[in-house]
């Protein structure tokens, strides 16, 4: 007897405490389903992914056409201006362009220096009264045509060497009587880095200045200390993007470092890929450390509004009522009621309550099922 009235008050125990947990439990319930108005910044985001590209890669021709001789540098050297990049040897053809324009710089020259000699003669013979006006000015045009010749014979020559102006020194100053050309030496226009080499030692190249073909590309070069990022963003959301707005970029190369941005470009001009418009965006980033590269993936968000300070709760609270937006108010199911109130700015987590609710208000969670009949 004693043992069934020991067994008896256990089972009373276990259905007690029983009862006092699922009583818990469902407080507990109860407290994580409601919700407190608070103060805070809310900030919206437009989020694609992109890719890094050179702001400014400039295409390194050679003014000559002749054969590779030797590459200096290679794909990712860092190079100042003015850093020697290649050495060419000018194709026969070239060299015999060379010349030519040099010798009729030099026949320009003596034809006007004699031109030049002839006419203070006959300005001394003027002086004296044995010639006449007519043949003064007749020497006088003489030498200045002689000076229009010598100098179109310089331009020419500039140009035949590439307008380069130091090769052009150096043939100007050259011994007529010279057969050979030195070999040509190409020099970096700009600071940055050589993204790419697109031909080998030996390669005969052609000329960038030919009037026939645009010439051969040796390598590119860009400075990377700026980057851009080209991402594409929906129709539905270009409206929020702007010139000049801010956006934090993580990239899958480099983890756990967020990188700063602004939008500097929006393509007027949309295209459709699976019935989809999107418009491209640009965004400039900055590489100090030089660590981003062209191509790299970028993940972006673009911060398109920001509030602070502002009354805030979790999207997830908002419903509808009578095609109002609203909130539930705590009570019982007899007691539910709907509070209307008015939205501003969303993200993808909360949203700011302009009118109907005031800071440390109480709401609950709608049911999904709740949601979906008022809506």
């Amino acid at each position: 007897m004693k043992n069934i009235l020991i067994l008896g008050s256990l089972l009373v125990l276990v259905v007690v405490l029983t009862y006092a947990f699922r009583k818990g439990r469902q407080t507990d319930i109860i407290k994580q389903d409601q919700m407190t108005v608070l103060r805070g910044d809310v900030i919206a985001r437009a989020t694609e992914t992109g890719s890094l590209v050179p702001m400014n890669a400039v295409e390194i021709k050679s003014e000559q056409a002749g054969e590779v001789k030797k590459f200096f540098v290679q794909a990712g050297s860092r190079v100042t201006t003015g850093t020697l990049l290649a050495t060419l040897q000018p194709e026969s053809s070239q060299v015999q362009r060379v010349a030519e324009a040099r010798a009729r710089v030099s026949q320009g020259k003596l034809t006007w220096e004699d031109a030049q000699t002839e006419q203070e003669r006959m300005t001394e013979l003027f002086a004296k009264g044995f010639i006449s006006q007519k043949e003064l000015e007749g020497a006088k045009k003489q030498a200045e045509n002689s000076k229009i010749q010598y100098d179109l014979g310089k331009k020419q020559l500039l140009l035949t060497v590439g307008n380069n102006k130091t090769l052009y020194e150096k043939v100007l100053n050259m011994d007529i009587t010279t057969e050979a050309m030195d070999d040509f030496s190409v020099f970096s226009p700009i600071s940055g880095t050589v993204l790419e080499v697109n031909v080998s030692e030996g390669q005969i190249v052609s000329s960038g200045m030919s009037q026939v073909t645009s010439g051969t590309t040796l390598m590119r070069i860009s400075d990377l200390s700026k980057m851009w990022i080209k991402t594409k963003i929906n129709e539905v959301n270009i409206g929020q993007i702007k010139e000049g707005q801010k956006s934090e970029i993580r990239l899958d190369a480099i983890l756990n470092h967020v990188y700063q941005g602004t939008v500097v470009k929006i393509s007027p001009k949309g295209e459709k890929a699976d019935n989809v418009i999107t418009y491209e965006v640009t965004i400039e980033i900055m590489n100090p450390d030089q660590r981003l590269m062209p191509s790299m993936t970028a993940n972006v968000d673009i911060i398109t509004a920001i509030e602070k300070n502002v009354l805030t709760l979790p999207l997830i609270a908002l419903t509808k009522s009578n095609g109002s937006d609203a909130v539930l108010l705590p009570g019982t199911t007899a007691e539910k009621k709907y509070q209307r109130v008015e939205v501003g700015l969303k993200n993808e987590t909360v949203f700011v309550i302009t009118k109907g609710l005031s800071e440390g208000d109480k709401v609950l969670l709608p049911k999904k099922d709740v949601q979906q009949e008022e809506r």
